[in-house]
């Protein structure tokens, strides 16, 4: 019985190149997440100062080549390679079938909102065109956020609680343009910013609870301790209004720190 021939015509030779193009780039994209361990491997074990001369002189890559590639090893390193209760790679994630580019443009978008926005879009059969312009239309119209609010809560025995409500709120368009970096140290410091609230709400009981006790302990430092809560208290408020203050010329402590943090 003669075997069914495949007529060679130019659907069946593009299809063809588009599925090696396809596992050329998950190829180059495990590649490039393998090099990005150990890049981050490399810069840990560097002395300060000597990230920028190693990267040049051993491997021919410039920072910003490195920063990239130990970014894709960060953001995709664990689900891609994630090992199950067998002792396998797991390839049940949404991320499996990203190449190398797609991964790339995907940066762009929040790590909690990556695999919805896969899905929904069916980004593995997508070129790298087609998803830039898709990236493009959710930027000019971003989706609702879930926000967390702050809402301090006192109950009935005066005990201060923070209570985190989770809202929607529309994305609000952004004064500069919102990259994966940005986004990163964005959602890094808005951390901060809870745990920081969660702490000072938490000393402010401890407050109230030794200001209870000099109440029936001594009274006049009780007072004494109180005005002084409530200095630093409305100083605190009045130093949030105009934070961050006016750039100067000189070097500030904010900006010295945040120079150390980009390293």
């Amino acid at each position: 019985m003669d075997e069914a021939i495949t007529e060679r015509t130019p659907l069946v030779i593009a299809d063809e190149i588009n599925r090696i193009k396809q596992e050329t780039g998950k190829i180059m994209l495990t590649n490039a997440i393998e090099i990005g361990k150990r890049l981050k491997e490399g810069k840990a074990l560097l002395p300060y100062g000597k990230w920028g001369k190693w990267l040049v002189e051993s491997v021919s890559y410039s920072q910003r080549t490195a920063n990239r590639l130990m970014q894709l090893f960060e953001e995709y390193g664990d689900k891609l390679f994630a090992v199950g209760d067998n002792g396998c790679r797991s390839d049940s994630s949404v991320l499996t079938n990203l190449t190398y580019y797609q991964a790339l443009l995907l940066l762009g978008i929040p790590e909690d909102e990556r695999e919805k926005f896969i899905l929904e879009h069916d980004v593995k059969n997508m070129t790298a065109g087609e998803l830039d312009r898709a990236l493009k239309e959710r930027k000019q119209n971003p989706p609702e956020k879930e926000q967390t609010q702050i809402t301090p809560v006192s109950n009935n025995s005066g005990d201060i609680k923070i209570e985190y409500q989770t809202v929607k709120k529309p994305g609000q368009p952004r004064s500069r343009p919102e990259t994966a970096v940005s986004q990163t140290f964005t959602t890094k410091y808005e951390e901060r910013c809870t745990t920081c609230c969660q702490r000072i709400a938490d000393t402010f009981q401890e407050l109230l609870v030794a200001l209870g006790q000099l109440a029936r302990l001594d009274p006049e430092v009780k007072e004494k301790c109180s005005k002084d809560a409530s200095g630093l208290a409305e100083y605190m408020v009045e130093r949030l209004k105009e934070w961050p203050p006016v750039p100067t010329t000189n070097m500030t402590t904010v900006e010295t720190y945040a120079t150390h943090e980009r390293w």
